[in-house]
């Protein structure tokens, strides 16, 4: 089973990428806000279990997707990381290089959206 995390305010912009991922072995964690995530994944590493997937929307009410992900490569190395954000496919390259971020998700991703996730999970082995 893949341990996923979605980290935003508004689940509803994240429910067709959800419904993709709950037709595969995906259980999901949704959580409000980065701190919150990042509480999640230490004490799944304490329980010696893993944060397979973390999924952020581009801004939290206490941090930036691009912070969060600082945060949690830190963490969780282990943890696949996508994040949410309307910057252009160079400007998305730039702010987010060296971090590992998988994938680019659009303002509202949608069903072809959590399709390319599933692409992305199964050519890192992940699914």
């Amino acid at each position: 089973m893949i341990h996923a995390v979605i980290v935003g305010t508004h689940q509803k912009i994240f429910a067709d990428v959800a419904r993709v991922l709950e037709q595969y072995p995906v259980d999901i964690t949704w959580l409000e806000n980065g701190t919150s995530a990042l509480d999640l994944i230490a004490e799944n590493m304490e329980n010696s279990r893993t944060t397979d997937l973390l999924i952020t929307d581009d801004a939290l009410e206490d941090m930036t997707g691009r912070t969060l992900v600082e945060q949690v490569i830190i963490q969780s190395p282990v943890t696949n990381c996508v994040a949410k954000s309307d910057l252009s496919a160079d400007r998305f390259h730039e702010t987010f290089e060296g971090l590992g971020v998988h994938m680019q998700l659009p303002l509202n991703p949608d069903t072809t959206d959590g399709e390319a996730l599933v692409t992305c999970m199964k050519k890192i082995g992940l699914l």
